[in-house]
C-alpha cells in the first residue's frame, strides 16, 4: 500500500519535490496537512523529510518558552527577532503538549536539537524527553547503583528497575553523526569518583552505557550546561579550582578547561559566592562565560568571556558598558544570529510576562520587544525562556 501511495504521487509531482516543498512550509501548515490527508501524512513521516525539515528549521529559529501555570507546564513558541525593533511585537503561540498527572511538577532543564530534557521535581530518577510541537515524550531509562546490573538497565514499558540512584542528565546533539546522546553524572556520596553512564537515543531499546573519565571532578551548578558543535560543557570542581568540564558526544571522552585567573567568583577558598554569577552561553559557535557584576559594585557593566583556545585554556575577555536598568535584569544568551544579547525581565516568577530585552553589543543600544500570548494565564509559578530553538519533526 505504501508503495502504491508512492507511486501515485510519483506519477503526478515527484516525491522528492513533495518533500523540499513540505520542508519549506511552516510547523503550523505541516499540522493541518497530517489532519487532512494520511497519504500526504505517509509522506511528512519520511526519515529524509524529518532530516531536511530540521536542517531548514535552523535556519529560522524560534524562542521556546516554557511556563509553569495552574500546576501545568506549557509550552510556547514565537519567532526569534533577526532586527529587534524597540517596542516591536512578538505574539507566542503554545503548543499543545499534554502530560501524565503525574508529571505535572516537572520543569525544563535544557533543550537540544528540538527536544526538551525535563526533569520531575521532588523525583530525581524521573527524567524525560519530549518534543514539545509533536507531543511525544520517552521517559529515561532509570540509572542503577551497581555497576553489573547496567546491562540489564531497560526503558519504560519493561521490567521496572531496582536499587536506582539519583544523578545529573545533560543532553548533547553530534551534528556530524547526527546522535543525541544523554550523559548521567552520579557522584558518590562518600566523595568517592563519580559514575558516568551515556545513553544514545536511537530505535530500539535505549540503554545506560559506563564510560570512564580520566580525572575526577565535582559536579557543580550542573545545570549551567550547554552543548555547541558536538561538545557538551558544564561547570565543576576540580580540587578547590573552578573548571569547565567538556564532553565530546561522538567520542564520549571527557576534558576541562581552566578558568582565566581573572574570572570573579569566588573567593580565596576556591568556593563560590554565587554561582547565578556566571553562565554558560553559546557565543557565535564558540563557548561564552558571562561574569555577573561583583557584590557592591556600583558598575553597570557586561562582562563575557570567550574561549579561544580550549587545550592551552585561553580565553579572551569583552566588556560592555551596560544601561543602569539591564544590570538587575536576568541575562539569557547570546542569538547565534544576530549576536544580540537577551535578557528577561527580573524576577521572572510573575503573573504575566509581557517584554524581553534585546542588546545590540556592536550599536550598544536596546531593543525593549512586547511579547503577547499569556494573557489567559493567572498566575505564572515558573517561567523560562530558551534562544535559538528548532522545531523538530523527528523523535525516535
Amino acid at each position: 500500500m505504501k508503495r502504491l501511495k508512492q507511486q501515485l504521487y510519483s506519477d503526478h509531482i515527484p516525491v522528492d519535490l513533495l518533500i523540499e516543498i513540505f520542508s519549506r512550509l511552516p510547523r503550523k501548515s505541516i499540522d493541518r496537512i497530517h489532519c487532512i490527508s494520511k497519504s500526504l501524512g505517509y509522506i511528512l513521516r519520511r526519515p529524509d523529510f524529518t532530516e531536511l525539515f530540521l536542517t531548514k528549521s535552523s535556519t529560522r529559529p524560534r524562542l521556546l518558552l516554557t511556563v509553569k501555570a495552574d500546576g501545568n507546564l506549557l509550552f510556547y513558541s514565537s519567532p526569534q527577532p533577526q532586527n529587534p525593533d524597540d517596542n516591536s511585537t512578538l505574539v507566542a503561540t503554545r503548543y499543545h503538549t499534554s502530560f501524565p498527572e503525574s508529571f505535572s511538577s516537572s520543569y525544563c532543564c535544557s533543550t537540544v536539537c528540538g527536544l526538551a530534557l525535563l526533569y520531575e521535581v521532588g523525583k530525581r530518577n524521573v527524567r524525560v524527553i519530549c518534543n514539545p510541537i509533536t507531543g511525544e515524550f520517552l521517559t529515561l531509562p532509570t540509572v542503577l547503583r551497581k555497576d553489573k546490573t547496567l546491562a540489564q538497565v531497560k526503558a519504560k514499558g519493561f521490567k521496572k528497575a531496582k536499587a536506582a540512584v539519583s544523578g545529573t542528565c545533560l543532553g548533547g546533539y553530534d551534528p556530524i553523526s547526527k546522535q543525541l546522546k544523554e550523559l548521567c553524572v552520579i557522584s558518590s556520596r562518600g566523595g568517592g569518583p563519580n559514575t558516568h553512564q551515556v545513553l544514545t537515543l536511537e530505535s530500539g531499546k535505549p540503554l545506560w552505557r559506563r564510560i570512564e573519565c580520566e580525572f575526577h571532578f565535582k559536579a557543580r551548578c550542573m545545570s549551567d550546561h550547554i552543548c555547541i558543535n558536538g561538545v557538551l560543557y558544564f561547570r565543576a570542581k576540580l580540587g578547590k579550582s573552578s573548571v569547565v568540564v567538556f564532553f565530546n558526544v561522538m567520542s564520549e571522552k571527557f576534558g576541562f578547561i581552566n578558568f582565566d585567573k581573572d574570572v570573579r567568583g569566588e573567593d580565596d577558598d576556591g568556593y563560590d559566592r554565587d554561582d547565578g554569577r556566571l553562565a554558560l552561553f553559546n557565543y557565535k559557535g564558540k563557548l561564552g562565560l558571562r561574569e555577573g557584576p561583583a557584590y557592591g559594585s556600583t558598575k553597570h557593566e557586561l562582562v563575557l568571556w570567550v574561549l579561544e583556545d580550549a587545550a592551552n585554556h585561553k580565553w579572551s575577555k569583552l566588556t560592555y558598558e551596560l544601561p543602569r536598568f539591564l544590570r538587575s535584569e536576568q541575562f539569557v544568551g547570546m542569538s547565534t544570529g544576530t549576536g544580540d544579547i537577551l535578557f528577561l525581565p527580573f524576577p521572572c516568577f510573575q503573573s504575566k510576562i509581557d517584554c524581553l530585552y534585546f542588546y545590540n553589543l556592536q550599536r550598544k543600544t536596546v531593543a525593549r520587544v512586547n511579547i503577547q500570548g499569556f494573557e489567559d494565564l493567572i498566575f505564572c509559578s515558573f517561567f523560562d525562556i530558551f534562544l535559538d530553538y528548532v522545531e523538530n519533526f523527528q523523535f525516535k
